[in-house]
């Protein structure tokens, strides 16, 4: 992963948050808790694999990696908050968990069980905060997303691809309960995937990722899902 893609990364995980609350990450207004989100994501991360021995089960990894693009949504939220705990403004706590992300996918780990991750937090943590997103944490995440889409460019993509999609679902009436998830029968996640595949190569050049991805799916949602409902 390239420097300006962790960048990238981190500057869209902070204006998706700005969304929900405009004084984020500074002054925040909105009671966040990023490690119990990322708790719950890796639970549902261990749903999709089939853990349950004592049932017969299939795995659905492609909805279990996606749990990992939404752990690495909290992961960077996380970080980006305990930077500027430690007095670091918006600037320089983008440069430094940018940083951060880059050293991650440059050297991952090895990590044979998503427990890992929850260990690493652990390593992570200090008195003040028992369980923290970082350099371990961040490691062992990139192991597995690199393990889980093959390359850091590719967990990127799927990244710029939920954010979308994370977005699209505000705008649309996701808190409000008006949102459509299941679009003819899929889910909005795996629809996503195949536009995110069918259009990587613009998206990738186009010289705002995030804004063509999220122009992308609003106005799939708006023509084919929204106009349709019912």
């Amino acid at each position: 992963m390239t420097p300006a893609q962790a960048r990238q990364l981190v500057s869209m995980q902070i204006a998706f948050n700005q969304v929900i609350d405009p004084d984020y990450p500074e002054a925040p207004k909105v009671k966040r808790d990023d490690v119990k989100a990322i708790l719950v994501e890796l639970g549902e991360y261990f749903e999709h694999t089939a853990y349950k021995w004592w049932k017969k089960q299939s795995a659905d990894w492609d909805q279990a990696n996606m749990e990992l693009i939404d752990i690495l949504h909290f992961a960077i939220s996380d970080a980006v908050e305990h930077a500027c705990q430690r007095g670091l403004d918006q600037a320089a706590a983008t440069d430094a968990v940018a940083q951060l992300i880059g050293q991650s996918f440059a050297a991952p780990v090895s990590v044979k069980d998503g427990k890992e991750l929850i260990v690493a937090m652990a390593q992570d943590g200090a008195a003040t905060a028992s369980l923290v997103c970082g350099e371990q944490f961040f490691a062992a995440l990139a192991a597995m997303l690199v393990a889980a889409y093959g390359d850091a460019d590719t967990a990127y993509l799927t990244y710029i691809g939920k954010n979308a999609l994370n977005n699209l679902r505000q705008q649309r009436g996701y808190k409000q309960g008006t949102y459509i998830k299941m679009w003819h029968g899929e889910e909005d996640n795996e629809v996503m995937m195949r536009l995110l595949s069918e259009h990587q190569t613009t998206i990738v050049g186009a010289p705002q990722p995030l804004a063509h991805a999220q122009q992308l799916l609003l106005d799939h949602y708006d023509v084919h899902v929204a106009t349709n409902a019912g």
